[in-house]
């Protein structure tokens, strides 16, 4: 719940900007000559996207920050308390957290294609290439190459279409929890910063709830620079869907409009 409601700043996006140079927000260049200009971003992100971090680097970066709202009276994401989340799994079980999500989701589900690459920026063969556009009239940049450790336990896993619909299909379906942390899991609040995509999207413990013209769906969202992922399914498990996106576009109107496109697909997708 600390999660969803402490209103600490997510400020990962700090580091990234100062410290992968992958986001809209950017750093200037320290080791080019003043004299020639900030490197364009592009640029940037090729030079320092391979850079790592530990999650208490991350969460101390965020701790410089003061909270974005008082605790309990609002909703806003943030990637700081699945950090600390992580942080809280290693310190009770002695193990990494990508150590206790394989032995407790990762295999008993049989997602063979879903690990954490720790400091590895580099994706295994084959993979999908990702490109990210840095202003609305700049080119597509491959921005492929990318150290996950920058998001950690809030979103560093490599998978696959595949394995994300198995694993949706058994959080559906209540194999992975027991009915009273399925019902705490559901415990949902108004996304205020989700509105605009579509009214009535609520966040419950890591999971958003999505209404659509058969009801709804259990769902989420995820992205690294240039790669996005959204992901749905039944509240009866019975189905289960994953968009992947492998560009990220600068121009707002046209960012809206594929998201738009992709609510749609989904519904199609969810409803039949």
């Amino acid at each position: 719940m600390w999660r969803a409601r402490s209103g600490r700043a997510d400020r990962a996006d700090d580091l990234k900007g100062a410290g992968s140079g992958c986001t809209s927000v950017w750093a200037p260049s320290r080791a080019r000559p003043a004299d020639r200009g900030p490197r364009p971003p592009g640029v940037r992100c090729r030079g320092r996207r391979r850079r790592g971090y530990t999650e208490t680097q991350l969460v101390a970066a965020a701790m410089l920050h003061p909270p974005l709202i008082a605790a309990g009276t609002q909703w806003s994401y943030s990637n700081t308390n699945y950090l600390v989340a992580g942080m809280l799994i290693e310190r009770v079980t002695g193990n990494r957290w990508h150590i206790e999500v394989r032995s407790r989701i990762l295999m008993p589900l049989r997602l063979t294609h879903t690990f954490y690459p720790g400091d590895r920026p580099t994706l295994p063969q084959p993979h999908a290439q990702g490109y990210r556009q840095f202003a609305p009239d700049g080119p597509l940049v491959d921005t492929t190459v990318f150290n996950p450790t920058v998001t950690a336990s809030a979103g560093g896993l490599v998978s696959t279409t595949t394995d994300l619909a198995r694993f949706w299909q058994a959080v559906g379906r209540g194999q992975l929890l027991r009915p009273g942390q399925m019902a705490a899991l559901r415990q949902t609040v108004l996304a205020d910063g989700f509105q605009g995509i579509r009214p009535g999207i609520r966040y419950g413990l890591g999971i958003m709830w999505i209404p659509n013209r058969c009801g709804g769906s259990w769902a989420h969202v995820g992205s690294m620079p240039g790669m996005s992922t959204l992901t749905a399914v039944t509240p009866d498990g019975h189905r289960s869907t994953v968009l992947y996106l492998a560009t990220e576009l600068a121009d707002p109107d046209r960012a809206t409009a594929i998201t738009e496109r992709e609510m749609a697909l989904l519904d199609d997708l969810i409803c039949g």
